[in-house]
């Protein structure tokens, strides 16, 4: 009878043990994503320079690089992956969408030199939905 008692007792223990660690986890995960997003979040709906933005460019290609995101052969990131993030501006209506990439690649102080006055807008956010994780950040041109 005490063998049976220590066995179910012990079972219990270890399922208790493995809840636990999941729940943990899980917020640990959770807690994690929020303080990354508060990063981002902190830009949608206000202007900054382009020194910020500049700023924003660099942290999200790092993040990138960190986790080990991989590149196209035209050295943008995929998006497939649950830890990637994608910049783009806008500069006018009438043309395409800048990524991030393009600007690191053209040069930063190009970029500053020609937009030192400018500011720029944070329009929209989108997140990744299995780590939810902001994947994309779109910027627009507002002024010179």
């Amino acid at each position: 009878m005490k063998k049976n008692f220590v066995i179910i007792l012990t079972f219990f223990m270890i399922l208790l043990a493995i809840v636990s660690y999941y729940v943990y986890n899980t917020r640990r995960i959770k807690s994690l994503s929020e303080n990354y997003n508060k990063t981002y979040e902190n830009y949608l709906n206000k202007e900054i320079s382009a020194a910020d933005l500049i700023s924003i460019i660099n942290k999200a290609i790092d993040d990138n690089e960190k986790n080990g995101v991989p590149k196209k052969e035209n050295s943008i990131y995929y998006e497939e992956n649950e830890n990637s993030i994608k910049i783009e501006i806008s500069f006018s209506e009438e043309h395409s969408h800048v990524p991030m990439e393009s600007i690191s690649q053209q040069g930063i102080q190009a970029f500053m030199q020609a937009f030192q006055t400018a500011l720029f807008k944070c329009t929209k956010v989108e997140y990744h939905p299995k780590t939810n994780r902001i994947k994309y950040l779109y910027f627009e041109y507002t002024q010179n």
